[in-house]
This record gives structure tokens, sequence and C-alpha cells, in this order.
């Protein structure tokens, strides 16, 4: 098992307003604080700038749904899905998304620190250019993520699915892989220094460096 990171633990009050209007409050007021959000389906909203703060999602489905530049602080998403959502450019911190759906999502251009990815999938899910401090990806399935230029910072793959991932051109120093699979990921070679694989994968990587074993 990797060992994952320590992380800061969403603030969220005893009790969370239940009997809001969710569509309202994104659309006119840009802004939800100290609510619960269950059983809930929201369709193709398209708003930007909108910021969520101690907040909880549980059996959520965000269909067609777009929101750039979100603000997301203290914010549990619980076996919600959010396949497709973009929050391109969003800040995310002390967040927690557990048995989530997130296929195709879009965290390119992120800010996010103390995250929890929890029991995902989080198939063909995009965190090109992202800053991340703080990350723990806990038995995801992640395969044909797309991790491009990111700037890693004490990030922690455990038991995770990352076949045909893309890590051009993000340092994979310090990043144990041991326990996830990470069969025919995409780089260049140069991210690989400082990484932490078994010996099977290292034969792997071998290969892709141009190595030949006898």
């Amino acid at each position: 098992m990797s060992i994952l990171n320590e992380l800061l633990q969403p603030k969220l009050l005893d009790i969370l307003e239940d009997d809001i209007n969710i569509e309202y409050e994104l659309i006119n007021e840009k802004d939800m604080s100290d609510n619960l959000i269950e059983n809930h389906k929201l369709d193709c909203i398209n708003e930007e700038r909108i910021e969520i703060n101690r907040c909880k999602f549980v059996n959520v489905i965000f269909n067609e749904c777009s929101f750039k530049n979100i603000s997301l602080l203290d914010v549990v998403f619980e076996n919600c899905n959010l396949s497709n959502i973009d929050f391109s450019d969003g800040s995310i911190h002390r967040v927690e998304f557990k048995k989530c759906k997130l296929t195709g999502s879009n965290f390119d251009g992120c800010n996010m620190q103390n995250v929890l990815f929890k029991e995902c999938i989080g198939k063909y899910s995009n965190f090109s250019y992202s800053k991340m401090k703080l990350i723990n990806f806990d038995e995801c399935n992640m395969e044909s993520g797309i991790f491009l230029e990111c700037n890693f910072n004490k990030i922690a793959f455990n038991s995770c699915n990352l076949i045909l991932s893309e890590f051009t051109n993000t340092s994979l120093k310090g990043i144990d892989f041991t326990n996830s699979d990470i069969s025919s990921i995409i780089l260049t070679g140069k991210e690989l220094n400082g990484v932490i694989v078994s010996p099977i994968q290292a034969l792997e990587f071998s290969k892709l460096l141009g190595i030949i074993i006898k």
C-alpha cells in the first residue's frame, strides 16, 4: 500500500441547510454556503466564478454542467455523478470526492490543495496544467487520465488504475506507483527522475527509455 498524505479535511457545520433552491442559488446568487444537497439532478447549468463553501452533495447528478473558475472550499461530493463537468481554472481546497463518477471531467488549470479522490471513476479526466499540492488518489480508476505539465507537490496514488494516462512534462519525483497499474502510461522519460516503481514497472520503463536488458 502506498503511503497517503495527511490531508486537511473539509470544515462543515454539524447541521447544514437542506431546504434551498440550488438552481436559483447557482445561477442568480452565484454563491452557496452551509448547504446539504441530496438526491438531486442539475441540468445544463453553465455559470462562471461560482463560490461554494462548506457544502455537502450526496447522490447529485451534474448533467452537462460547466463551472469555469469555480471556487470550492470545504466541500464534500459523495456518490455524485460529475461526468464531463468543467471545473477548469478553478480553486479547489479542502474538498473530498468519494465514490464519484468523474469520467471526462475537466480540472484543467486548477489550483488544488488538500483534495481527496476516494474510490472514484475518473477515466479520461483532464488535470493538465494544474497546480496540485497534498492530493490523494485512493483506489481510483484514472485510466487515460491526462496530467500534462502539472505541478505536483505531495501527490499520492494508492491502488489506482493509471493505464494509458499521460504525464508528459510532469515531474514524478518521489511519487510511489508500486501498487498502481501504470501500464502504457505516456511520457517522454525525463519525468521519471526520482519516481518510485516496482522491479516489473522498472522493466517496462526501460523499454520506454530504449534500454536493452539481456
